[in-house]
């Protein structure tokens, strides 16, 4: 959501051993090191094919979060509608053409995003995630879930650069918009909305392309950033970012695929960008760590 369009903001004892002692000259066997590195497979993948080349794409879809390990423990080596999904996902984050089928060019980018090394590493252990300091701004802008679960996070861009700017139009009642949070450039976050309330981020959209109530049941976060596409996010921002959907993607358990941009939710297609085309989707899903 496009918030405004002009702002306001070891030793051991060993038993003794009358082994003769090997020559000081003799030559150790030489160790050859095995790698487990994930690679990406062969084009030509589609929905219907099975096999080890899809279990190996399924396995790179799942190093990157986009797949989540029941999933594809449901269909290993199977390309089904989940697969499908996931890989339209990952074409959409790395301006591929998201026909959700694996070509040349998914392959490619699949391979280069594989080969990026991880720079926050992902959780090991249930718990990993504490929910980060925030900072109550409390927002009128919401409404009831109408017992709707939370199952998707929806990413946004401010549209300005003005932190203090954006959260006093989502915190005034006659804007009729607000997030649950909003993250500001320095990497504060901002709480304006509780979580088991229903607040106004996501307007008309589908999940997956499923008509439904998307603020019913998804966590809105709003980054401060202009959404040019050359404005930076900060690492401050990516930190903060990362720690916050860490911990709701593990409290309310929100599949990956269901991490959303705006973009990806909004109808008709088009309707909206955020969050803008320079945000670093990999960076964020190897943080979480799916």
């Amino acid at each position: 959501m496009t918030v405004r369009t002009t702002a306001p903001r070891a030793t051991s004892s060993a038993p003794a051993s009358t082994a003769t002692a090997p020559k000081a000259n003799a030559v150790a066997p030489r160790k050859v090191a095995v790698s487990t590195a994930l690679t990406a497979p062969p084009a030509g993948l589609g929905k219907g094919d099975s096999g080890a080349k899809v279990k190996q794409l399924q396995q790179g879809l799942v190093k990157l979060g986009y797949l989540t390990q029941a999933q594809m423990n449901t269909g290993t080596g199977s390309f089904g509608p989940a697969t499908e999904a996931a890989v339209k996902k990952f074409q959409g984050d790395h301006k591929v053409p998201t026909t959700g089928y694996y070509g040349e060019q998914t392959a490619a980018a699949l391979k280069k995003a594989l080969a990026k090394p991880t720079t926050t590493p992902p959780p090991t252990e249930p718990g990993k995630f504490k929910k980060p300091a925030v900072i109550s701004a409390p927002s009128p802008n919401s409404d009831s879930r109408n017992g709707a679960d939370i199952d998707a996070i929806v990413l946004h861009h401010t549209g300005t650069n003005n932190g203090a700017g954006d959260m006093a139009w989502m915190r005034n009642p006659d804007s009729k918009v607000s997030a649950h949070y909003m993250l500001d450039r320095d990497g504060k976050i901002y709480q304006l909305v509780g979580d088991t309330k229903r607040a106004w981020h996501a307007g008309k959209g589908e999940l997956h392309g499923v008509p439904t109530d998307v603020n019913a049941r998804s966590i809105g976060i709003e980054i401060v950033n202009d959404g040019s596409g050359k404005t930076a996010f900060t690492d401050a921002q990516y930190k903060s970012l990362t720690q916050l959907v860490g911990y709701l993607k593990q409290e309310y358990k929100v599949p990956a695929n269901n991490i959303v941009g705006h973009k990806d939710v909004a109808v008709p297609k088009g309707r909206k960008d955020d969050p803008a085309a320079n945000f670093d989707w990999s960076r964020l899903r190897k943080g979480i760590g799916g």
